[in-house]
């Protein structure tokens, strides 16, 4: 019956790596996404600042170019601080998920169970009391796996 919660449990926490590799997947293709789109603008923007300059050069109206020159650094700036902004939710989300990959591997899982606490007290207060594992379960009602888990959890077994 141990070794059963054991495949249990690794087969969550495997199930829950594979979501996770996929979750990473996903977010990498979306921030992919952003950032050829960034590519395409400052693309864009560049081809304008060509066809600008030759028609200014046309026009010899060099005071206007200086100006032009002084909005489009300014837009570049901006499109790189929205690069930056991008690449800082970028890195936040891998520390994210590098520290939910650590909590799976020290095993720590929040919800092992539907029991609630005041049910997990009653059955280490039974066990401890003498009750085994089998009478706790008919008592409470609850599968004796789950209840063995509760008392492993607990390090009393």
């Amino acid at each position: 019956m141990g070794d059963m919660i054991v495949y249990i449990m690794f087969g969550g926490v495997s199930f829950f790596m594979f979501f996770l590799f996929f979750y990473v997947l996903k977010v990498e293709k979306m921030i992919e996404r952003k950032f050829a789109a960034f590519e395409l603008t400052v693309e864009e923007l560049n081809k304008e600042v060509y066809l600008i300059k030759k028609e200014l050069k046309r026009n010899d109206t060099l005071n206007t170019l200086e100006e032009i020159e002084k909005i489009i650094e300014t837009i570049v700036d901006d499109i790189k601080t929205i690069e930056e902004t991008n690449k800082d939710m970028y890195e936040s989300l891998k520390e994210e998920i590098a520290e939910l990959s650590n909590e799976l591997k020290k095993n720590k899982i929040p919800e092992y169970t539907n029991i609630s606490r005041h049910e997990e007290e009653k059955i280490i207060n039974m066990y401890k009391s003498g009750y085994k594992v089998e009478e706790i379960s008919r008592e409470l009602r609850i599968p004796a796996g789950e209840i063995e888990l509760i008392l492993k959890f607990a390090n009393i077994v």
